[in-house]
């Protein structure tokens, strides 16, 4: 992918569009571009610290009082304005592919878009937000009004699942969707693939999750995954760039019951 077509999707991103550049189109980087000597340091340790705030205030994750008309599409998850949730995660994805490029000023560029949409979602959540136990308590009460995605009968695009977290009831990370595997069969989402460990999924396992085993918060930000998160580093794994390997009926008689074995049974 060109910096040139970087820069348009970090500036849409920015301006509210939905989009996202994906691990695999920082995989699809030259050889070498990636390398030790080329990484924007800085801005990649910046990234990281960043990261680890948006995750210790749970970005993203609305509170009981709402955004007001501060955004009045967050919740439905369609149409060009996206959430802070999505806006966040464009931006996110185009730095990591600008730190990998070596390009340490686009970086912090879109790094400063970043802290921006985070004040912006601070400021319409309101002084709540400050407070570590409400924020507990609303996430928690979120999760816990999670719908179980076999249950849903609204149509969903692909877009709203792939990036979104998969966390246990108790509000464990998990890991974060990267795919969707359809099964054209039965005309259905057979499961879905979300990295665990590593960085925008740079290294990271891709660990397969079956879709029917998941619960959809309303505003399809969070999959609640019922197994804890030994059992998630457990699961099958699908190697990058060898799916081929998941076609045969006994992997997926594998992944089944496994996961029949796992989830609700802690």
């Amino acid at each position: 992918m060109h910096t040139s077509r970087l820069v348009a999707l970090a500036f849409v991103a920015a301006a509210g569009a939905p989009l996202a550049v994906r691990a695999a189109d920082v995989e699809s980087l030259p050889d070498g571009a990636s390398q030790q000597g080329q990484v924007a340091q800085q801005c990649l340790a910046d990234l990281r610290a960043f990261e680890d705030e948006l995750a210790g205030v749970g970005f993203g994750v609305l509170a009981p009082t709402g955004y007001g008309t501060g955004y009045g599409s967050y919740g439905m998850g369609y149409g060009m304005s996206g959430t802070p949730r999505q806006k966040m995660q464009s931006l996110r994805d185009a730095a990591y592919v600008y730190a990998f490029d070596g390009d340490e000023q686009s970086c912090q560029t879109v790094l400063a878009s970043m802290r921006q949409v985070y004040q912006e979602h601070q400021k319409l959540v309101g002084p709540e937000s400050d407070d570590p136990d409400a924020r507990r308590t609303w996430r928690r009460a979120h999760l816990a009004q999670a719908t179980p995605v076999t249950e849903m009968d609204s149509l969903m695009r692909a877009d709203i699942v792939i990036g979104a977290d998969i966390r246990t009831p108790q509000d464990q990370e998990l890991g974060e969707i990267e795919d969707v595997v359809l099964d054209p069969a039965r005309q259905t989402i057979a499961y879905v693939l979300a990295s665990r460990g590593g960085f925008l999924g740079l290294g990271g396992e891709l660990v397969a999750v079956r879709w029917s085993d998941l619960r959809a918060t309303t505003d399809h930000e969070i999959y609640v995954l019922d197994a804890s998160p030994e059992a998630f580093a457990a699961a099958p794994k699908v190697e990058r760039g060898s799916f081929d390997q998941t076609s045969g009926d006994n992997w997926r008689s594998n992944l089944d019951q496994y996961w029949a074995g796992v989830v609700g049974k802690r």
